[in-house]
């Protein structure tokens, strides 16, 4: 099977979509089409060199041609756009096929992308020895989030692809306090003498932050979905949508 290229330029907006909500240094608010070119897209989502970029998605998408080749296509990155990019990977990328499962006599799509999905995870160093279709999604989200993200936009393209995170207040408060320490401590050296409980208010900070970072967050809600079995609907629609 092969993906479309507009398959993999929805695997790009969800990326970006999820970076945003979980990295502060990638530039919100943008559009990522066709026409941005490579070099806007790393400025834009802070992505590595082009070199160790084309390795990225020579791996990712288990690429038979020479990576020289993709190697080529992100060092142009002034001239190279999206739309170059999606339409090398839609001729050559593979997309992982999915045969339904005989249950009770029937076809079941639907076990079958979950029997993927797990032993996908667990290839890749997941934990699924406790996953199950009624398994809440946030809990596995938090400790596995970008590989979860991966494998689900790998085997459905787009399933995944609004997400809303907000951390607790502990480590908001924790993260504040650590940059205005920082900074008022440096200012106040500047002007002074140092003193070592100048720093007193950023190491605090750190603190609160690291505590707040261990607890549930205050909001996380991925595409809607609740557990693995809502997740799952999701992925068989989306496979469906795609070869009709």
């Amino acid at each position: 099977m092969k993906y479309s290229k507009d398959d993999i330029l929805e695997i790009i907006i969800s990326s970006y979509n999820f970076q945003t909500e979980f990295d502060p240094v990638v530039i919100k608010g943008m559009e990522l089409n066709y026409k941005t070119t490579i070099f806007e897209w790393r400025d834009i989502c802070d992505l590595i060199e082009p070199k160790k970029l084309a390795k990225v998605y020579h791996e990712c998408f288990n690429l038979k041609t020479p990576i020289t080749e993709l190697e080529h296509l992100f060092i142009d990155e002034d001239k190279s756009t999206l739309s170059d990019f999606c339409e090398y990977i839609s001729k050559h990328g593979e997309k992982q096929k999915i045969e339904p499962i005989k249950l009770l006599g029937q076809n079941c799509q639907t076990a079958s992308i979950f029997r993927t999905l797990k032993q996908n995870l667990k290839e890749k160093g997941a934990d699924i020895s406790q996953l199950k279709p009624s398994t809440e999604i946030n809990p596995f989200f938090l400790k596995y989030g970008s590989l979860l993200f991966e494998e689900v936009n790998r085997i459905a393209p787009g399933t995944m692809s609004e997400f809303e995170y907000k951390t607790n207040k502990l480590s908001r408060i924790g993260r504040n306090t650590m940059l205005i320490g920082f900074f008022a401590g440096i200012g106040i050296w500047w002007i002074s003498s140092f003193n070592w409980y100048l720093f007193l208010p950023m190491v605090i900070g750190i603190v609160m932050f690291k505590i707040g970072d261990k607890r549930q967050p205050e909001k996380i809600n991925i595409n809607g979905f609740k557990n693995f079995r809502e997740l799952i609907y999701g992925m068989e629609n989306k496979i469906k949508k795609a070869s009709t």
